[in-house]
């Protein structure tokens, strides 16, 4: 992969290792990819752009280091593998319903040797209830529609962390239909960024959201209550 394919991750400086880890990270997941039903996108340049590139976006308006960071349905370990890869120093916790992913995602934690990353196979209403306003950040993406992610990832965030949500570009409608929930959850929207991928791979939106107060005891609620009646 030309390294080049970093460029526009602006504060992201890719080091021999990280390198190393990041194509470590694609052999195992094509490798395992049929076996854990992972993801459509197998071609090299595909997956570094689509997924990697994507995922590392953030980095450009957040500061990771030293972050204590929650990854809400994870899949494959994007974003929080990659982001764990190109900065080492954060502090990662993976949420993951699904046991055959975690499967995959424990493999590559053990083969990538990677440190202080935490892998929790649970469903994330359960999980937030017991670690609620506990990380500094808590991702999602591609997971849910925001008036869904609201409820389960901002319980998680401490006052004054950031949830962040990867979208696509309808995210408009998202954030209408999300509005009552959000504030519920004791959530403000406080940035809006849209990124054009290299190599026309597409449009990508990633919204960043404040906690700014302590959310009541009782949420979140059982998913099925989340799902059929939105705040």
């Amino acid at each position: 992969m030309n390294k080049n394919w970093v460029f526009g991750l602006t504060n992201l400086t890719l080091t021999p290792i990280m390198e190393q880890q990041l194509k470590q990270y694609y052999q195992i997941l094509i490798s395992e990819n049929k076996k854990y039903n992972l993801t459509t996108i197998t071609e090299e340049n595909d997956v570094y752009y689509k997924h990697f590139y994507d995922a590392l976006l953030v980095s450009n308006n957040v500061i990771l280091t030293n972050q204590n960071l929650c990854d809400v349905g994870s899949g494959a370990g994007i974003p929080g593998i990659i982001l764990k890869i190109c900065f080492p120093q954060l502090q990662l916790t993976i949420v993951e319903t699904n046991t055959k992913k975690c499967q995959f995602l424990k493999l590559v934690i053990n083969e990538l040797h990677l440190e202080n990353v935490y892998l929790v196979n649970e469903r994330v209403e359960t999980f937030a209830h017991q670690y609620r306003e506990t990380f500094d950040i808590v991702t999602a993406r591609a997971l849910a529609p925001l008036n869904i992610l609201s409820e389960l990832c901002l319980t998680l965030v401490k006052v004054g962390g950031l949830f962040i949500a990867y979208k696509g570009l309808k995210v408009a409608a998202e954030l209408n239909l999300a509005q009552n929930s959000i504030t519920t959850m004791g959530g403000k929207l406080i940035n809006q960024f849209t990124f054009q991928l290299p190599n026309n791979y597409g449009q990508r939106t990633i919204v960043h959201f404040q906690k700014y107060k302590l959310c009541a005891l009782k949420y979140p609620r059982p998913y099925h209550q989340i799902k059929s009646k939105h705040l």
